[in-house]
């Protein structure tokens, strides 16, 4: 117990100093380089460049600890960046995204950056003033450090002269995509989704165009649908451009013309582009559904207390709750097994040449018992689809648990425990576990135990890089069910009317050749006064 009583007395200590130990998520930043600026925030970064005014690069640097996308991507086509340095190279001759092109000529005007500025601490404004031809274009980007992967734009056409100026043909979003790397391209026609091209006149309102393959998704939403189309054509090598067309052709004198665009550009995740209102682009999956009501629980619980360190505590909290009456019944069941171990015992040896009939004497035993010879297994087994499913929950919440401040050492639960000190807490809490579970009677006890002290060993190994918030997780659930095993068999209702009275946790750490010698005792006597009760009924 004293063991124990460190290991608790560690958690509590450590979880009692996490108010003060909480660091800010990391906040949004921007540089100002040589006609470029980059802007930054805890999941992408942003390259704008005065060449064009284009947006030349959104690269996601921020990597889920495991799961499906979990590596660092550049979105932009036409860039390559180096994950460690975010050093950009161009491929020749690509077209970056917002970039005119009018009459088959682009625009390769400079527009001069003015200084961004931030509307508050977490929203940064990007704007990107030039000439096209005699338009003046505005292009103002708005960045935020959120979870959703989202820039505003909003695109403004200026004409200061007396008479109507025209606008141009159309605006490129990608170009030169190798076939090879063509991932599907969607449109959304009257708020449907559609995977072709639909023909002016056969719909009434245009909502997006983009792309998305397994992982990513990058796609141009517009609420100006009126005015807009989109187009995609094919270069001559079968690489693909896409945009839309502009479908006013003139600004009228003196006047301005405005249109605002989202462009989603980041993981693949229902959750995320739910949120934009582009849930249409990707239907939700059974598991999905599943894990969505956790997710909610989380974010009302991270709402309550403003960390999700403190909302997995509670959520630990929680489930342990629900699970206690389940798990007492499995420990009463499993402390049973070990009181008729002494009756297995006399049915496998009287039986053991005929199978058959020695599996249907001990399902009879345990039937007549009340005994779940699977037992054993249920109180370890029992919480595992809560972890698969809180595994799950966590990386597809990745980016809002990783936008919240640190707990204690860790910078972000959705990350590995950056010192591995979580997992080595967990593992020799589930070692410790195993000290405190009854065996079950069936297999012998050097072989069970044996299996519980390897399995812990093989999950720590198998699952060390996970999210740090996962391992959380898992040392509350192991050392808040050590706590209720212990309290179960301190009130004696583990053990129910042992006549030898001494708890199961205390047996397995006091000598077990007393314990097994009164049970040897105990065995005898029943038996002897079984044989005496047949003898009596044979002289009658």
């Amino acid at each position: 117990m004293k063991l124990v009583k460190i290991i608790v007395g560690i958690v509590i200590f450590t979880i009692g100093i996490a108010p003060f130990t909480m660091g800010k998520g990391q906040g949004l930043t921007y540089e100002l380089r040589d006609q470029e600026t980059e802007v930054r925030t805890a999941l992408s970064s942003y390259l704008f460049s005065e060449q064009g005014g284009a947006l030349r690069s959104i690269f996601l640097h921020f990597a889920p600890a495991w799961g499906r996308g979990a590596g660092r991507v550049e979105l932009v086509s036409g860039t390559k960046t180096d994950p460690d340095t975010l050093a950009r190279r161009y491929v020749a001759n690509a077209i970056f995204p917002f970039t005119f092109k009018d009459g088959g000529i682009l625009d390769d005007a400079v527009y001069q950056i003015t200084d961004p500025w931030f509307v508050d601490e977490d929203e940064l404004r990007v704007e990107l003033k030039g000439k096209f031809g005699d338009l003046i274009v505005i292009r103002r980007f708005t960045i935020r450090n959120d979870p959703y992967y989202t820039l505003d734009v909003e695109l403004i056409f200026r004409n200061e002269r007396g008479y109507p100026v025209d606008m141009p043909d159309e605006m490129v979003m990608a170009s030169h995509i190798p076939p090879a790397e063509m991932p599907p391209l969607y449109f959304i026609f009257d708020e449907t989704v559609h995977s072709v091209l639909l023909a002016p006149g056969s719909y009434h309102t245009f909502d997006g165009v983009g792309w998305m393959d397994g992982l990513t998704a990058f796609f141009l939403a517009t609420s100006d649908n009126v005015m807009i189309a989109p187009f995609q054509r094919f270069t001559p090598l079968g690489e693909r451009l896409f945009g839309i067309v502009f479908q006013e052709e003139t600004i009228p004198a003196y006047s301005d013309h405005s249109f605002h665009f989202s462009l989603y550009a980041g993981r693949r995740r229902f959750i995320l582009m739910e949120a934009q209102g582009l849930g249409t682009l990707d239907s939700p999956g059974l598991w999905t559904r599943l894990i969505v009501p956790i997710i909610q629980f989380l974010t009302w619980l991270y709402r309550l207390t403003g960390n999700y360190g403190w909302a997995i505590i509670l959520f630990t909290a929680v489930t342990r709750v629900i699970l206690f009456p389940i798990m007492q019944k499995q420990f009463k069941s499993m402390a049973k097994m070990q009181q008729i171990a002494p009756k297995l015992k006399k049915i496998q040896e009287r039986y053991k040449d005929d199978r058959q009939l020695l599996q249907q004497k001990m399902m009879e035993l345990y039937r007549r018992e009340g005994v779940n010879p699977l037992g054993g297994c249920l109180p370890m087994l029992l919480p595992m689809p809560i972890l698969v499913l809180l595994f799950n929950a966590i990386l597809s919440a990745a980016e809002q648990i990783h936008l919240s401040p640190g707990f204690l050492w860790i910078p972000s639960l959705s990350l590995r425990d950056p010192f591995f000190i979580l997992p080595v807490f967990a593992t020799a809490a589930m070692i410790l576990q195993q000290r405190f579970t009854p065996m079950s009677g069936i297999t012998p006890q050097g072989n069970q135990r044996l299996m519980g002290y390897l399995f812990p060993v093989a999950m720590g190994v198998m699952m060390i890089n996970a999210p740090a918030g996962l391992w959380l997780h898992w040392l509350l659930t192991t050392l808040m069910q050590v706590g209720q095993q212990y309290m179960i068999t301190r009130q004696g209702a583990v053990v129910g009317e042992s006549k030898i009275g001494t708890p199961i946790a205390q047996q397995r750490i006091g000598n077990p050749h007393q314990a097994t010698a009164a049970g040897r005792r105990e065995a005898a006597q029943k038996e002897d006064s079984g044989n005496g009760k047949r003898e009596d009924k044979g002289e009658d």
